[in-house]
């Protein structure tokens, strides 16, 4: 195999950490990928990122998450539970209302790309 010419200024941590084979076993395995993957796909979309934003300053029931975005109660159903499948959110019953909360993992995310 022909050996790559890479720079000088990223070379010797290249090698420390062994080079091509060495990050590679490094990076996160294919489930974690994965994983982040559907995360990302989660918050690409302006309703759920709106509406985990809006989690995160209050929890809030169906009905004021369709008032708040004009959505219908079926699109806005079929956008938590992309964002509870995705650990985001979770819910609990009270009474005849589902009252939906961030997840740490959903604050955490939220914290993060508030600063981007």
């Amino acid at each position: 195999m022909e050996e790559t010419e890479i720079p000088d200024s990223i070379k010797c941590e290249f090698e420390e950490k062994g080079g091509i084979d060495g990050i590679i076993e490094l990076l996160p395995n294919d489930q974690r990928i994965e994983y982040i993957t559907s995360i990302a796909c989660a918050i690409s979309d302006p309703v759920r990122l709106r509406v985990l934003f809006a989690l995160c300053m209050q929890p809030l029931c169906v009905c004021l998450l369709v008032a708040m975005t004009g959505y219908a109660y079926s699109k806005m159903s079929y956008h938590l539970s992309g964002l509870k499948d995705r650990g985001l959110i979770c819910s609990r019953q009270e009474g005849n209302y589902l009252i939906y909360y961030p997840t740490d993992l959903g604050k955490k995310i939220v914290g993060m790309v508030e600063n981007w």
